[in-house]
């Protein structure tokens, strides 16, 4: 039986079935056209974003006919609330998609026991890896320049999240980039929703000075420094096509 995840809930714990194993579009980066003098056909500029995917999954349930109104109306309430917006594959556990947009199709009803329905969830057309969820086990060593880690990303480019603990000025480099910061105890860099904020989920943006899209993880190895009387959790939220 195929299974799906989404909001943290699994399909059949509202008791719906997944009809067959949705199949998944391929991914496309996003590109620009451009005509050259004299050159047949176009020039085509990759660029790093990827265009979104719509991956629809049919479901299917059988009940008695006076639950049938109510399975249904759960089952939407799943599908559109607000929640963690992950969607988990049952053959993909140990990944996820991160969800922009959910349409809940009409619900069919040819016989008074059993329920058919579609949804088409619109996703970031990358897929994420759970474990770059977790923050990473990092050891910093002692050089001139201050305390220094190496990180070696297997997957394509991350926009990391960096936890940053202490007081005072905090300045550090990310492959050369640089981040400076005013860290009131602690404040948290979310890189790829370019926002910072402190334990109270108030905004930190003014206490923050970088280019978010510089202090990206590329794919091969990195290299962090950052100085001494801080400490720095990464997130790394490892991502693939």
């Amino acid at each position: 039986m195929y299974v799906i995840e989404y909001n943290g809930k699994i399909n059949t714990s509202l008791h719906v079935l997944v009809k067959e194993r949705p199949a998944i579009p391929s991914p496309e980066y996003d590109y620009d056209t451009a005509k050259i003098p004299g050159r047949d056909g176009d020039l085509y500029i990759e660029q790093k974003s990827v265009k979104d995917i719509t991956i629809t999954i049919s479901f299917t349930f059988a009940c008695r006919p006076d639950r049938w109104q109510g399975i249904a109306r759960a089952a939407r309430k799943w599908l559109l609330e607000k929640g963690d917006r992950k969607l988990i594959l049952g053959d993909s556990s140990d990944r996820y998609y991160k969800v922009k947009h959910v349409v809940v199709n009409q619900t069919e009803r040819e016989v008074k026991e059993v329920g058919e329905f579609s949804a088409d969830f619109v996703c970031e057309g990358r897929q994420y890896i759970a474990e770059g969820d977790r923050p990473l086990e990092i050891s910093f060593e002692k050089t001139s320049d201050g305390e220094k880690a190496e990180i070696w990303n297997q997957y394509d480019e991350s926009l990391p999240v960096f936890i940053i603990s202490g007081n005072g000025t905090f300045g550090m480099t990310v492959n050369g980039s640089k981040l400076e910061a005013d860290v009131p105890g602690q404040i948290t860099i979310d890189t790829q929703r370019e926002v910072a904020y402190k334990t109270d989920m108030s905004s930190a943006n003014t206490l923050v000075t970088c280019n978010y899209e510089e202090l990206a993880l590329k794919p091969g190895n990195n290299t962090i420094i950052k100085p001494e009387g801080f400490s720095l959790q990464i997130i790394p939220k490892w991502r693939e096509l």
